[in-house]
Order: C-alpha cells, then sequence, then structure tokens
C-alpha cells in the first residue's frame, strides 16, 4: 500500500462511505471527484478498508499526486502491486500488471489521477480488461472519461461532520447536545418546543395573517462553530487548516475571530503537514489553477464578480468579451465544471451554476491582477438591472415563473443594489431596484433582505418621486409584516408629506389600512382598503416607476397596490359581516390585473374558503382553501402557506351540530390537529414574531377547538405533535391530498 494521508482518525463522511461502497461493489471503475480539499483521498482510504476487507486479493493505493511522467504510470502502479510471479524481467503492460493481481478479485484505488487523466484512462481500461475480477476506485479533480465510468462527485462534508471534524482536528471538546441531529433542516422543521400546553401552541393568538413574513430562524451554535465551518464551505482541507490556527492561537483567539477573517482566507489557511498540495488552501487551488487552460482561468476569474449562484446566460453576458468571446464561454464553463470547480444545481427556476466561496476567492484574486474587477463588477450590475427591467415588464402575465428566478438571483440583485447605492450617479436606479422587487420582499417570505435592501435604497436616495415613494410604501408593508406598526406608522407619514402630487395615494391608504388591521379596526381597515384599490382616481394615475437600466426604463407598478379587495374581505370577515366580504370578493377583477398576481389571488380564495365554511359548504370551503395553498406554495411564501395550512384544517373539522358520523368526524379532526402542528412549526422555524394581522389567529383557534371536540385534547396533543414533525413541503402535499403520514 502506497499513499501520503497523515494517520489521523476518520470523522463523518457516513453517508458517503456507504453511498461509494456500493457503488464500488457493483461496478468496476469509480472515479471520486471535487476541488482540492474536499476529502476526496481519505474517503477513498476509508472505501477501501471497508471493500478490501471483503475482497480476497485486498486492496492496493497507488499515489500519483508526485508523478510527473506519464511513460513512469505502469512502472509505479507496478512497485505497489510487488514482485511479478516468474519472471520480474518482463516489462510492465497491463497484463504483466494484472498477474501481479489476485485472480479472485482485487482493488486498486488510483490516487490524484487529474494531471495524468488520459494516461490513467488508458492504463485502467487496459487492467480491467485483463483482470476480470478488479475494481478500481480513483480519486481525481476532473472525471477520467473512459466507457464504463462512474463519477461520484464528492461533496463538501455536512455542517454536523464538519464541525466533529473541527473539534477533533483542534481538540476543542465534544459536540454539544443542543447541536441539530444529522440530516435536520432547520427551515423545514420545528425550531421549538412549542406546542398544545406550551404557552404557545394554536390556541393563542400569536401569528401572523395571511401573506405575514418570516423572521430568521437560528440552529444553535453557541461556540460559533458551525457559523465557522459554513464559512469554510465545509472543506476539510480547509476545516483542518483552521483547527491549526485555532489550535496555535491564544485561548481568546476565539472561531467567531477566525470566522471574519477568512475575507482573506488564503492568508490564514496555511500550516497544514500533509502533502505540498494540501499545506494549504492556496496550494490546493493553485494545482487546479495549474490544470485549466487560458480560457478557464480567464472565466475563473471572471465569474468570481458572481456572489452566489448564476445561470448560463448571465455567465455569457457578463463574462465574454475580449480574449474571451462569447462563442467560448460554454466550452470554458464546462471545463471548469469537469474539474469541480463549478457545480451545476437543480433549482425550481431552472439549472443554475455556483462556485464554492473558496473557490470564487481564488479567482477574485486572479481577477484583481488582471486589472479587470471594476469593468466586471459593472457588467454584473448592468446584467441585473436589465433583468429586473424585464422582470418588472412580464410581471402581469409570468409571476410565478419571475418570483422563482429572482429569488435564485437575490444575492446577484443584492450586489447590483450595493454597487449602484455606493455611486451617487447610480442611486436612483438602486433605489428603482430595490423598490422592483416588492414582489419579493413581500409576497415571497424575504421581508429580512426586503428590510436591508429598502433601508439602504431609502439612505442613499433622498430625492421625492416615484421611486423612492415606492421604496417607502414596501417598507412599510415589510415593517408591519416583521410586528413593527411604529416603523410603518411614520413611514407613512414620511410617504405622504414627500408625495405632494398624490402618485401613491392608493399606495398610502393600503398601509394605513394594514395598520388598522393590525390594531383590529377591521371596519376602518376595509374602508381604507377599499380606498386603496380606488388609488387611480384619487391621484395616483402616473403610478410608481419602473427600474430604469442602461436599456431605459423598465415596466411601471399599477397605480393600484396589491391584494385590496382580498384584504378588504378579510377585513370585513374579521368584523362578522361576511355578506359585505362576498360583496367586495364581487367586485375583484381577474388575478392578472391585479399586481400582486398568484398571491393576491391566493388570499382572495382564502376568503371564499372563510365565506363558504361559515356558511356550512365544506366541500366548497375546502376547494378554496386547498386552491389558496397551492397559490402559497408555488409563490414560496412559507409563512402564508402555513396560514393555509390552517385554513386547510379549519375547514377538514366538522361543525357544531353539522350532520356527519362519527369516523368521519374523528378523521377530520386528526387531519386538522396534524396541519396545524405543521404550520406551528413552520412558524417557529422561522421566528414568527407575536405581533401581526389577527386573521389567522382566529382561523387557528377556530379549527384547534373543532379538532379538540372531536379527538379529545390527549388525543389533539398526540396528533398536533406528530405533525410538528412534518416537512413543510410534506404538509402541503397531505393538505393537498398528495401524500398520507
Amino acid at each position: 500500500m502506497s499513499g501520503g494521508v497523515t494517520e489521523t482518525t476518520f470523522v463523518g463522511r457516513h453517508a458517503e462511505t456507504e453511498q461509494v461502497t456500493r457503488l464500488v461493489r457493483r461496478a468496476r471503475l469509480v472515479t471520486l471527484t471535487g476541488p482540492g480539499g474536499v476529502g476526496k483521498t481519505r474517503l477513498a482510504h476509508r472505501v477501501a478498508e471497508m471493500i478490501g476487507a471483503e475482497t480476497p486479493g485486498g486492496f492496493r493505493i497507488v499515489d500519483l499526486s508526485s508523478l510527473t511522467d506519464p511513460h513512469e504510470l505502469s512502472r509505479t502502479v507496478a512497485a505497489v502491486l510487488g514482485p511479478a510471479p516468474g519472471d520480474e524481467s518482463l516489462p510492465p503492460v497491463p497484463e504483466a500488471l494484472a498477474a501481479r493481481l489476485d485472480p479472485r478479485g482485487s482493488l486498486l484505488v488510483l490516487d490524484t489521477c487529474e494531471h495524468l487523466a488520459e494516461p490513467v484512462a488508458r492504463l485502467t481500461v487496459a487492467l480491467l480488461g485483463a483482470a476480470p475480477r478488479l475494481r478500481v476506485l480513483a480519486t481525481s479533480r476532473r472525471p477520467l472519461g473512459p466507457p464504463g465510468e462512474h463519477v461520484y462527485p464528492v461533496p463538501p462534508m455536512r455542517t454536523e461532520d464538519a464541525v466533529a471534524l473541527l473539534r477533533d482536528r483542534a481538540a476543542i471538546g465534544p459536540t454539544p447536545a443542543s447541536f441539530p441531529a444529522p440530516g435536520l433542516n432547520p427551515d423545514s422543521g420545528p425550531g421549538s418546543d412549542s406546542g398544545p400546553g406550551s404557552g404557545s401552541g394554536p390556541g393563542q393568538d400569536q401569528g401572523l395573517g395571511p401573506g405575514s413574513s418570516q423572521g430568521t430562524g437560528s440552529t444553535p451554535d453557541p461556540d460559533g462553530l458551525a457559523a465557522l465551518c459554513e464559512r469554510l464551505d465545509r472543506i476539510p482541507l480547509a476545516v483542518e487548516l483552521a483547527a491549526v490556527r485555532l489550535r496555535a492561537a491564544s485561548p481568546a483567539f476565539s472561531p467567531a475571530l477566525l470566522a471574519r477573517s477568512l475575507d482573506d482566507r488564503y492568508a490564514v489557511l496555511t500550516g497544514g503537514n500533509g502533502p505540498v498540495r494540501h499545506q494549504s488552501m492556496r496550494a490546493a487551488m493553485g494545482r487546479s489553477h495549474e490544470l485549466c487552460g487560458p480560457a478557464e482561468r480567464l472565466l475563473w476569474a471572471r465569474l468570481s464578480v458572481f456572489p452566489a449562484g448564476f445561470d448560463l446566460e448571465a455567465a455569457e453576458r457578463v463574462c465574454a468579451g475580449g480574449p474571451l468571446p462569447a462563442g467560448t464561454v460554454l466550452d470554458a464553463l464546462t471545463g471548469l465544471a469537469d474539474q469541480s470547480l463549478v457545480r451545476r444545481e437543480e433549482h425550481p427556476a431552472g439549472a443554475r451554476l455556483r462556485m464554492l466561496d473558496t473557490v470564487r476567492e481564488f479567482g477574485a484574486e486572479w481577477l484583481l491582477r488582471l486589472g479587470e474587477t471594476g469593468d466586471l463588477r459593472g457588467r454584473h450590475r448592468d446584467h441585473y438591472l436589465r433583468l429586473a427591467g424585464r422582470c418588472a415588464a412580464e410581471w402581469p402575465e409570468r409571476q410565478v415563473e419571475w418570483a422563482g428566478r429572482m429569488r435564485a438571483e437575490r444575492h446577484n440583485l443584492r450586489a447590483a443594489l450595493d454597487l449602484c447605492l455606493a455611486d451617487p450617479a447610480r442611486s436612483r436606479a438602486g433605489a428603482a431596484l430595490a423598490g422592483s422587487l416588492w414582489f419579493l420582499w413581500i409576497c415571497c417570505g424575504l421581508p429580512d433582505e426586503g428590510r436591508h435592501c429598502l433601508d439602504a435604497a431609502l439612505r442613499m436616495y433622498a430625492e421625492p418621486g416615484p421611486e423612492r415613494f415606492r421604496v417607502l410604501w414596501a417598507r412599510s408593508w415589510v415593517a408591519l409584516r416583521q410586528g413593527d406598526p411604529q416603523t410603518a406608522g411614520r413611514l407613512l407619514d414620511l410617504l405622504r408629506a414627500e408625495d405632494r402630487e398624490g402618485h401613491a395615494t392608493g399606495h398610502a391608504f393600503q398601509i394605513e389600512g394594514l395598520i388598522a388591521l393590525v390594531r383590529r379596526e377591521f371596519v376602518r381597515a376595509a374602508r381604507l382598503f377599499g380606498r386603496a384599490a380606488d388609488g387611480r382616481a384619487t391621484g395616483g394615475a402616473e403610478g410608481l416607476g419602473g427600474v430604469e437600466g442602461p436599456g431605459g426604463r423598465g415596466g411601471g407598478m399599477s397605480p393600484e397596490p396589491p391584494a385590496c379587495h382580498a384584504l378588504a374581505a378579510l377585513s370585513l370577515l374579521a368584523a362578522g359581516r361576511a355578506g359585505e366580504a362576498a360583496e367586495t370578493l364581487a367586485r375583484d377583477r381577474r388575478p392578472r390585473d391585479d399586481p400582486g398576481g398568484e398571491w393576491s389571488h391566493a388570499q382572495t380564495e382564502y376568503a371564499l374558503a372563510w365565506i363558504e365554511r361559515i356558511g356550512n359548504r365544506g366541500r366548497t370551503a375546502a376547494r378554496h382553501a386547498r386552491t389558496a395553498l397551492a397559490g402559497a406554495w408555488r409563490l414560496g411564501d412559507p409563512l402564508l402557506t402555513a396560514a393555509c395550512l390552517e385554513l386547510v384544517a379549519w375547514t377538514a373539522t366538522t361543525p357544531p351540530g353539522a350532520a356527519g358520523n362519527a369516523e368521519a368526524e374523528a378523521a377530520g379532526g386528526r387531519v386538522a390537529a396534524g396541519l396545524l402542528g405543521a404550520a406551528q412549526a413552520a412558524r417557529d422555524s422561522r421566528g414568527a414574531r407575536a405581533a401581526g394581522w389577527p386573521v389567522d389567529a382566529m382561523i387557528r383557534r377556530w379549527a384547534a377547538a373543532e379538532a379538540v371536540r372531536v379527538l379529545g385534547g390527549a388525543g389533539f396533543d398526540t396528533r398536533f405533535t406528530e405533525g410538528m414533525a412534518f416537512d413543510l413541503a410534506f404538509a402541503v402535499d397531505y393538505a393537498l391530498g398528495e401524500k398520507n403520514p
């Protein structure tokens, strides 16, 4: 056996070890790929130990990292396999190498093959042909390419594994019991112990109303190790080099301080004692850089302007130019992907590409050396301004599509906004961009991101006008969705003081209506929403401005703010005026005419379900409730989705005195309790605040009361607790009748 891995404990990687072991058992050639330092070699060694224990000929590991002459490849392999039977003077051709292997079966590990990919591929094919019971496990930063190769991209470690590795190497101590269990996604499960009997269960008036927004959930990380590992991209080599720093530093040097120093990670992550390529992250990335062609290196540098994922269109528009013509970007991008420097990810908005921060920051250094940083950032900004303009123009007809796409691009949009606001000459375009994304902040569950962007726009662009008015309106709504009516009221006063010609009259009435709704002034709120819907007639004929990009102004925003009729109807329902609510909805226009689109339609369906439920038309109510839920889920607003889950729960119950049998009532009660638990978990995991409009709290109380009446307190608590363990996506499928728990 030959190898270059320092003998230390193997930490984590249980899922990956199991997956690769299964793959090697059924495939004769498996290649582990991934960027430098991701742990390919260690994983290969671990799998070799497991497979070797069940293979008659055991395993042999050939370290090719220091081999530079492809003509010496056969001799290097022969030296590891040992003396040949019979005449050792035979040249180490594949047949002679095969003769050195146990005919009953062996595993050969070829480690670090990327710089010799083609000769290794040829030798591997020949060896597999000459030794029918041989299996080969290779590690390489890119696939070898022969027929029959099974490629396994080695991912970064899971967070809990990375933390365990950091603790082991830095001798920090055991992982605290509060650290999340393996596989727990803090965005899809309960984030607290609240529930029936805890003081924050469904009977408590604590939730936000339909369309309410998410807060920021948190995962226990008392010592900052998880955050540090995330900053390190969970790359094992980076984690081990960070452990070196933590061991060597003074006791006052904390993981949080180290995480903050990673803005210059290549100066910090040094000091490893393994092979040269693993003694620093710069050496690991430098080896990959050497393997790239000129076009790939240039593209790598230019792609560093994307702070997160990107699509092919963005890569071509932002990065093409000079020695990298547009027609060559795709080939260079493919080369980077083959070398595990760019990763493809499936996203609801379509295929996306991204680089790990460790890879991206290496490219950023080279971009700075090339003197192109300013130019590429400008191209990036202009591309996303144009994209936002297209979104504004096409929003009325393609709302779900654009909502998904712009959510995926939010980090790039944030970078474009920051660059605009840093330049006084472009601050107006920045304000227009922040305001044009109102649907992300209000309709798609991203209020925290919206608060940052809108506050930045208000600070940097103080000129009264349509762009600033829309920012003030959107920021007011975000404040209300985050339980801050005082800030909303202050911003409303500022909007009215600046809007002397009444361009945003309808939007101002809407914010005033939302404040009234929060204060439970339901009839007044309904009246204000009605006036907001008539904003065009009260002086808002020009509406609010659109995005101004290099190609001119994009589509404007309707003079009428979104969801006015639905909000008016919900206010009337909360006031006990169901007849007036139905009349209000009857006057509503088709969803595509409302700037809120799918989101407004979901809230209209929410109100219709309420009307039908109190009218004892259970089936019709359930149909409207499910339609509301499906619309909320398509747009991706997690807490509007939670509110709709509670609505479906209410429609699943049988009103007191209604005809029905005990078995059907019990089944409805179980459905209701489970969905109430799932909705509570969704709220808790996102840190939902107690303040907000109270509409959904009423629905939640009624649904819980009906379920408790049918199931009894203990039965309700049991089912509610089971529902809190539902993943939100599963809960939606369950509510829509597509899955059963």
